[in-house]
Order: C-alpha cells, then structure tokens, then sequence
C-alpha cells in the first residue's frame, strides 16, 4: 500500500530539488505494529519540517517492505531532518529489526514535477 503523496510546498518551475528514496527491509512480519507506529510519528515530523516540499510512504508488510520517497530543498534540510526527533530515536529504536536499508538520491527540477515510485523503485532496484 502506497499513501498518498503529502504535498508540503509547492514546486517552483526553475528551482532543482533533491530526491530522496529509501528502501527499508524489516527482519520480521513482527516489526510490522512498530513500523507503523514509528511511520506515523515520523509523517507527522515531516509534515512541518523545514525544506521538504512532498512525500510518500510505500509498505507491503506481508514482504517485510518499507519504502521512501520524498522531495527536498536541499541536502542540508534532509540531513536535519534525519538527525533530529522522532527520527533519529526511531531509526535507532528499529535497528535490529531493520536489515540494510538502501538509499538512492538525484536532482530534477520542478518543471519535471514530482518524482514518480516507478523512477524510485527502479532506482532502489
């Protein structure tokens, strides 16, 4: 299940954003109460988070898939994003239950739109 795309801010035609995608494998169908819950208290982070303009989650618990897409200013808002709370306690909380996660990063421009999972997922591989 996908939910919908969260549109933060609004893209400016000139301007070149980062997109992030991650994907997030659990060790176990158990993990799938606490992911849920970390992701609900991460999606509210988000949402006033400083330099992201949109996002998305992906999750198909019965493969233990989690995944990622978001859209940001730059890479100095992602990384301070990441590092603060509930992030960084929940990330650090989910370890090992979590097996590697995989992230990939590009560049497009708002004329390009928001970035699409079929680019993400064929990016994460």
């Amino acid at each position: 299940m996908r939910s919908p795309w969260k549109k933060i801010s609004d893209l400016e035609p000139d301007a070149e954003y980062l997109v992030l995608a991650s994907a997030i494998p659990a060790k176990s169908v158990r993990s799938t109460w606490r992911m849920f819950r970390g992701a609900s208290a991460i999606r509210r982070q988000l949402s006033t988070t400083e330099g992201i303009i949109g996002f998305s989650l992906l999750a198909r618990p019965l493969r233990r898939q989690y995944a990622t897409l978001s859209l940001w200013t730059d890479q100095a808002a992602l990384d301070a994003f990441v590092h603060a709370s509930p992030h960084s306690e929940i990330m650090g909380a989910l370890a090992a239950e979590l097996g590697p996660t995989s992230f990939e990063r590009w560049t497009t421009t708002g004329s390009q739109g928001r970035p699409s999972w079929s680019e993400a997922l064929r990016r994460l591989g």
